[in-house]
């Protein structure tokens, strides 16, 4: 039933604080979790008060139909098959019903009180908090059967994952705490201390921080993904008894939904901090946003009711206009053999750099490692974050350059302490196993022969050599064989796959800064995959790095 039918018009870019709100929908008793098919034209909304699912025509906002799940349904989730699952909250177990179905087909049990469902990961696989038990599931959707569990803190609620799936953070109600999950390597990372009664949050874009809703202490806090620290908190313009955080698709805004003050603060992401508050029902328990990034759903069990509002237009556009393409250019680096480097050390470093005069340098770094780096150079002149002191190109020699001359440094590295932890286990594997052995040998002789095909004519430090056509066919050649034999064995830090990661980043700072002259800094071993990948783009005009580089005698 519609309790409110469609009123006001929509949003415009001129109003871009003004959430209309679109419909009041009546699903039900104490509505709680809301989930989307996976075109966005049906909705489903656990009911838990009156024990069903109902389903919403999202074109109409009409109720279109119901699910039976007795035992006060929390949570439901849009399985990968198109079928849904739901959690019987007093019957301590998880049903799935199959695509069209009104019965369930499948049922397994997590113990003590399932609350609301996160994910799927990337896996596929669903998460299932369970609060009096005080652990996580892994929910494979496939076969719908639980394949593990992490002890974590007391009551658990919703936890909330990294995009490719690698940590899972859960906030531990009654402890005060959000523990951290490494999914790649299973096992706990953290468990970080955060205030009175978190309650549900969400990783905001790119994966840099998570922001957890404080319900105890009418606060959002922020938790780096690399230290697993709290680095910053929203305060003002938080209502009172914050419960989750959920972000908008395009990332520009995150929801936070206060239970007590029964209203809605909307976050600029970009800015940390609060633009507006929207009153809804009593006590919004839960969010979703459309997929399309048009409207946020709430769910207030106090009212019995679900509000949909429009997020207004200017909020969900993140086009940026090309109007000329940027100059891109890929210095390869040397890492560790910078320092003494006679032919590619610092001083040719920066001859080559002022030649090529940049107003942006993208940084082999990883962006949720950036902010301390930059503030342990900022404030003490000393890098000292773990990632970035293994390269002293930048901690020795491209903050001082970057400050002299003023071109701006931006993290694009898509490496991650999970992902070289699985990277390193899965080679010692390869290298040591015996049903690897045949694989191993031949890979190994596979790759001596690539090296000796392609033994360097010269120096191999010398940066007319390392930015020449001759060296980027002997790494590929090497690298081929790398990638053949390991890329999918290793998984996310596979060569392939990291390149695809760092591209990703690369691609995007491209994409945001048209017309600006751009260079590039990754190891040499990496240049010739960028090279591939950036010619023939209408975006980019590729510049060769020789005609900037110091005299070499080589």
């Amino acid at each position: 039933m519609l309790l409110v039918a469609l009123f006001a018009c929509g949003p415009t870019p001129d109003d871009p604080v003004s959430f209309d709100v679109v419909a009041v929908l009546d699903v039900g008793l104490n509505p709680h979790q809301i989930a989307f098919s996976e075109a966005g034209d049906i909705a489903y909304v656990a009911a838990a008060g009156s024990d069903r699912v109902t389903i919403v025509d999202v074109a109409t906002l009409t109720v279109s139909g119901f699910l039976d799940v007795p035992d006060a349904p929390l949570g439901v989730a849009l399985l990968p098959d198109g079928g849904v699952a739901a959690t019987r909250f007093g019957a301590d177990e998880v049903v799935r019903f199959g695509p069209g179905a009104e019965q369930p087909s499948a049922r397994v049990t997590t113990g003590g009180a399932p609350s609301l469902l996160a994910g799927p990961l990337p896996s596929g696989e669903l998460l299932v908090a369970v609060e009096q038990t005080d652990v996580v599931w892994f929910l494979d959707t496939d076969g719908f059967v639980l394949t593990r569990s992490y002890d974590v803190g007391r009551r658990p609620f919703p936890p909330a994952a990294t995009s490719d799936g690698r940590l899972v953070f859960v906030p531990n109600y009654d402890d005060g705490t959000v523990t951290v999950i490494d999914v790649w390597n299973q096992r706990i990372v953290a468990t970080t201390p955060v205030g009175v009664h978190p309650s549900g949050g969400a990783v905001l874009p790119d994966d840099i921080v998570y922001a957890a809703a404080v319900r105890g202490e009418d606060k959002v806090v922020l938790i780096n993904t690399a230290s697993f620290e709290v680095v910053d908190s929203v305060v003002e313009g938080i209502g009172d008894e914050p419960f989750s955080v959920v972000v908008a698709p395009n990332g520009r805004l995150a929801f936070v939904n206060n239970t007590a003050s029964h209203d809605v603060s909307v976050i600029d992401v970009a800015a940390r901090h609060v633009i507006t508050r929207i009153q809804v029902g009593e006590q919004p328990i839960v969010m979703a946003v459309h997929p399309s990034g048009r409207a946020l759903w709430v769910s207030s069990e106090g009212s019995d009711e679900l509000t949909v509002l429009a997020i207004p237009n200017a909020w969900r556009t993140t086009e940026v206009t090309v109007t000329e393409p940027a100059e891109v250019a890929v210095m390869g680096m040397i890492h560790g053999r910078h320092p003494t480097s006679d032919l590619w050390g610092f001083e040719e470093l920066e001859i080559t750099i002022r030649n090529f005069d940049p107003d942006i340098v993208c940084v082999e770094i990883p962006p949720n490692r950036w902010d301390r780096a930059w503030r342990d150079y900022t404030e003490r002149g000393v890098v000292e974050e773990p990632r970035v002191v293994v390269f002293p190109e930048y901690n020795d020699f491209m903050f001082r350059l970057a400050t002299d001359m003023g071109f701006e440094m931006i993290p694009c590295a898509a490496w991650t302490k999970e992902m070289n932890d699985l990277r390193r286990s899965r080679i010692e594997e390869f290298e040591t196993t015996e049903r690897f052995a045949d694989r191993a040998a031949e890979y190994q002789r596979l790759r001596n022969a690539a090296r000796e095909r392609h033994q360097p004519p010269r120096d191999p430090d010398d940066p007319h050599y390392i930015h020449s056509d001759a060296y980027d066919s002997a790494v590929k050649a090497e690298y081929e064989v790398y990638d053949r034999y390991l890329n999918d064995w290793i998984g996310p830090g596979g060569w392939t796959n990291i390149n695809v990661g760092h591209m990703r980043v690369i691609d995007r700072t491209i994409a945001e800064n048209p017309g600006k002259r751009i260079l590039v800094t990754f190891g040499a071993g990496h240049k010739y995959w960028f090279l591939e990948h950036l010619r023939d783009r209408d975006d980019v005009r590729l510049i060769d790095l020789v005609p900037y580089l110091p005299e070499s005698g080589g």
